[in-house]
């Protein structure tokens, strides 16, 4: 199941909400359990052993490390947690290959069950929130939930299955037993969401139809011009995607009671990298510093010590995404420019004068990142790399049904790109921090917002009604 389906907003969504809205306080968790199971199982019922396992082993866990037991408990949490992500994402990108030439040695029945193994829905995310949840009891930051509902609860809630954000415990803890309901909250919630979709139904899907089909294309068979749009038509789908993803999960998280932590803070006005990743994925960047930065920098090596540490999240943190080439070089070229700018280049950037030299820098260097996160192979990469700067070899003209809608460029898409670029700015703050002066004009305004929103939300829906599903990007991570 996926947020922008009809099914979800018109079957699943009004039921688990009314449900849950006159449950008792309570009985909300268990409404929400049973809720997000069965959003998780519509699509991939073969993979909820993996997910109750996870969710039973880590309360266990969690309880034994209260007691401070011996010393080989936590590493044993980190290694299933990191042991289960990895198996799955060393599969995801390799498949059967992975267990090329033994094959013949497995009984038919295992290798007819490993053949139908997918991604479990969300693993990515309620991996890194159990290895928080387990680190912070340790450590005793947090206590450990003792109630089993509740911690049931915080790992599957559906809000945060698809997309996260990545929340950890601590933030709901308080809140899991008996979850209260605020309508100013849920009024939010509801604009929430609304935005969030027309986001990704609007922008991100209308900015695909594109975008996908250059990339898709041989580069031979692009120009400059295409190759261009394509990748910025990507560094702006890519954010309308994900953070649309995330307002409809946070939206969602309010209407149940529950405060999500916010995942991005118009990432494209970065003044640097280091800035980029205080506003992109803050949920993710923030994690690897907690987790994984800091601990090393406690150890840090001498001379190196820092800026190897940054490469080695940064090395993880692609990994996390995938375990393929594209994804390994993406993560080191942003812990490459974040090692530089440690070393001088952040001195440069301040003494600059001019402050669109330094926005000048961060785009050129998060364009060339998503280039080899976007791209199908390190060659295809490369290759569109030099169609950039003007290389162009034998063109190869393919026919119209191979390259629909290219070479024309639709209206809907113009308006997306043009619509996509001015709301990466923050117009919106801008215009509240005015409108804050004059009081009157608050709720004629707050009516005339929720008018226009709406009115975007139903033709956003009429689009996905009338066009191809396309599932979140950040869903296959």
């Amino acid at each position: 199941m996926n947020f922008n389906t009809a099914l979800f907003l018109f079957l699943f969504l009004p039921f688990i909400l009314l449900t849950y809205f006159f449950a008792q306080p309570r009985w909300r968790p268990v409404v929400g359990i049973l809720g997000s199971l069965l959003f998780y199982t519509w699509g991939s019922a073969a993979n909820l052993v993996w997910m109750v396992g996870m969710i039973l082993v880590n309360y266990g866990l969690g309880l034994r490390l209260k007691d401070k037991p011996a010393k080989w408990l936590l590493p044993l949490g980190l290694i299933l947690n990191v042991g289960l992500l990895a198996a799955f994402k060393l599969f995801a990108a390799h498949g059967m290959d992975l267990f090329l030439g033994l094959d013949s040695f497995l009984p038919e029945r295992v290798n007819g069950w490993l053949g139908s193994l997918t991604f479990p829905l969300g693993l990515s995310y309620i991996s890194f929130q159990l290895i928080s949840y387990l680190l912070d009891v340790n450590k005793g930051t947090v206590k450990a939930e003792r109630n089993l509902v509740s911690f049931a609860f915080y790992v599957l809630m559906f809000p945060k299955l698809l997309v996260g954000p990545i929340v950890r415990y601590r933030s709901l803890a308080e809140s899991l037993p008996a979850p209260t309901l605020d309508p100013d909250q849920i009024a939010d919630g509801v604009r929430r969401f609304l935005r969030g979709f027309v986001k990704k139904v609007l922008i991100a899907d209308v900015l695909a139809k594109v975008v996908n089909v250059i990339f898709s294309l041989p580069v031979e068979a692009s120009t400059p011009a295409y190759a261009w749009l394509a990748l910025v038509g990507y560094a702006l789908q890519i954010f309308f995607d994900f953070s649309g993803y995330t307002d409809m999960a946070i939206g969602l998280a309010a209407m149940m009671g529950l405060r999500f932590s916010e995942n991005f803070n118009y990432p494209y006005i970065a003044q640097s990298i280091g800035d980029f990743w205080r506003r992109w994925h803050i949920s993710l960047s923030s994690w690897f510093r907690d987790y994984v930065f800091y601990p090393l920098e406690r150890k840090r090596l001498p001379i190196v010590g820092q800026s190897l540490n940054i490469l080695i999240v940064f090395l993880l943190t692609g990994l996390w995404h995938g375990v393929t080439a594209g994804f390994i070089v993406w993560g080191l070229l942003h812990g490459f420019f974040l090692v530089i700018e440690g070393l001088f280049l952040n001195r440069w950037l301040k003494a600059a004068w001019l402050q669109p030299v330094r926005h000048l820098y961060t785009l050129s260097a998060l364009l060339l990142t998503w280039l080899f996160f976007r791209a199908p192979s390190l060659e295809y990469a490369l290759d569109f790399l030099r169609l950039l700067v003007g290389n162009i070899q034998q063109t190869v003209r393919l026919p119209f049904s191979e390259t629909t809608p290219l070479p024309f460029i639709e209206p809907s898409f113009a308006l997306a790109f043009v619509a996509a670029s001015l709301l990466s700015l923050p117009i919106g703050p801008w215009l509240q921090k005015r409108l804050d002066a004059y009081p009157r004009l608050v709720f004629p305004l707050t009516v005339a917002g929720d008018l226009l929103l709406l009115a975007l939300f139903v033709l956003a829906v009429g689009m996905m009604t009338s066009s191809k599903f396309l599932p979140g990007i950040y869903g296959n991570f």
